[in-house]
């Protein structure tokens, strides 16, 4: 895969998604690159964080990474919301920068979520830290979307078609 990423080769390699009336311009915080040579693994686009000045992080970010396609999904979803959290947790909480599992506050369940105008049931983990769901769409790609506690994050998703 050629690595120079333009906006128009993420658009077209990977589904993006930003929520339905979301006023803002999001932006494409980071990439990864399959590690296999097979294109875009993962995109994420965050909305209200900004280079400039302290950044103290997105209010929301939403995230596309291609699924493995292995068992039902849930434990991939599961761990896509997890390192998530995990990830605001030990950047938010100095003690919580030795741990690497979910603590005590951490709870899962389930939210209906419209994606590109069909609902599905997304995979939800809440906790002290972050508020993050996760779900897969028509193309097979896991979409997280990561907001702040309390959440919930949107309940709609549009794809987004170009720049």
């Amino acid at each position: 895969m050629d690595r120079d990423l333009t906006l128009e080769t993420i658009l077209a390699g990977l589904a993006l998604y930003a929520p339905v009336g979301e006023p803002r311009r999001g932006r494409i915080s980071s990439t990864t690159l399959d590690p296999d040579g097979d294109g875009l693994l993962k995109a994420v686009v965050d909305f209200g964080s900004t280079p400039e000045g302290p950044d103290t992080g997105p209010d929301l970010e939403i995230a596309s990474r291609r699924s493995s396609g292995a068992g039902d999904g849930q434990q991939e979803l599961r761990a896509f919301c997890a390192e998530r959290e995990l990830m605001e947790r030990r950047a938010r909480d100095p003690a919580g920068a030795r741990s690497f599992a979910l603590g005590d506050d951490a709870a899962w369940s389930g939210r209906t979520v419209v994606l590109q105008g069909r609902e599905q049931v997304f995979t939800v983990l809440t906790s002290a830290h972050a508020w993050v769901a996760a779900g897969v769409d028509p193309g097979g790609v896991m979409v997280r979307v990561f907001t702040p506690p309390p959440g919930p994050g949107p309940a709609q998703l549009r794809r987004i078609a170009s720049p």
